[in-house]
């Protein structure tokens, strides 16, 4: 493969202001995306008018903005929402657990998946499927990593239940290593529980309530997390690395920017199309500066031919098409693996 930059003269390409952080901004958007779905709630009886296409619609509109309010909480781990740590930790909570997400195991395995990006064991959050797992894998388990509509459940399933690095929400799984992280563990799955309940209090404890208008879209936003997040690493032509041939910057640039048109990258901070930049400055930039960062990185990648860009304005069908078609990885223990659907190249 060929000499890419270093971190440092891709930094030196982007302007210094990309790296401020403004806690007025951030909360600024925060602001925007709860007045977004407040909006929508006063909305739905107008959806539900057109019975269930209305009210799937709905759903994908508020699984879109709950997703935006967990990218500004996804800045609060990251450090990018604020220079303080207290006042990013939260934020991270309030936005993270209204979502049912645990704030700091997330910000635990989101870490690890951003510091070895493309690293066929140590990328976190990112399972890379070899073809010596795939053939010890029975029918349910292929049905369930290959079938696009089981990103339904995808996020709870590696949240709760703990495919594949441990539950987030269980204090003695295997994600924790001491009793830090462990009490951290029990604050942030109480934050969850605090909002769940809070919810249902609201609803006036009526089950059917607090399911149709807090947990449906709670999983919506989980289809949009687990939709935007294998776009973002999926393409047929990805490269993944092992020990000894793996290095940061040549993972990182394995992260594809991809727009999705309509208005939808602006109301998710640009996390779909500004990720490259995203990635490789993950605790510097925050998400209202990606895309100056990025079309200075364009300038300096696109020559390259290391720069990875995709016109996803068909982002539904494209998932659908990539989860079918790239079940298994290629040339595991060759230090370079590549998908079944490619001639493996050096």
């Amino acid at each position: 493969m060929q000499n890419l930059p270093t971190v440092g003269e891709l930094r030196a390409c982007i302007p210094a202001e990309c790296f401020e952080k403004s806690l007025p901004t951030s909360l600024a958007y925060l602001c925007w995306d709860v007045l977004v779905i407040a909006g929508l709630y006063k909305l739905e009886p107008f959806f539900e008018m057109f019975s269930l296409p209305g009210m799937i619609f709905w759903y994908f509109l508020m699984g879109m903005m709950g997703f935006a309010v967990f990218v500004v909480g996804h800045d609060c781990g990251h450090g990018t929402f604020s220079k303080y740590k207290w006042f990013n930790d939260i934020i991270g909570h309030l936005t993270h657990g209204a979502l049912l997400a645990p704030y700091w195991p997330w910000q635990k395995s989101h870490r690890l998946h951003h510091t070895f990006t493309s690293h066929l064991e140590k990328d976190h959050g990112h399972p890379w499927i070899t073809n010596e797992t795939h053939e010890r894998w029975g029918d349910m388990e292929k049905f369930y990593a290959n079938n696009p509509f089981t990103a339904l459940i995808r996020w709870f399933v590696y949240t709760i239940a703990g495919v594949t690095d441990g539950s987030h929400f269980w204090p003695f799984s295997r994600m924790f290593d001491n009793t830090k992280e462990r009490i951290q563990c029990a604050v942030s799955g109480l934050a969850c529980l605090t909002w769940a309940t809070a919810a249902f209090w609201y609803l006036d404890y009526d089950l059917y309530t607090w399911t149709k208008f807090y947990l449906l879209p709670v999983i919506a936003q989980g289809f949009w997390l687990t939709m935007v997040t294998y776009l973002q690493h999926q393409t047929e032509d990805i490269k993944v690395f092992e020990d000894g041939t793996w290095g940061y910057v040549k993972g990182q640039l394995q992260t594809i920017d991809r727009p999705y048109g309509f208005g939808i990258d602006q109301l998710m901070h640009h996390i779909t199309d500004g990720h490259v930049a995203h990635h490789l400055f993950f605790t510097q930039i925050p998400h209202y500066n990606l895309m100056k960062a990025t079309r200075a990185l364009q300038k300096k990648l696109q020559p390259l031919g290391v720069y990875r860009h995709q016109k996803s304005h068909d982002f539904l069908f494209q998932f659908y098409q990539l989860n079918r078609k790239l079940t298994h990885l290629l040339g595991k223990g060759t230090g370079l693996l590549n998908y079944a659907t490619k001639t493996k190249t050096n």
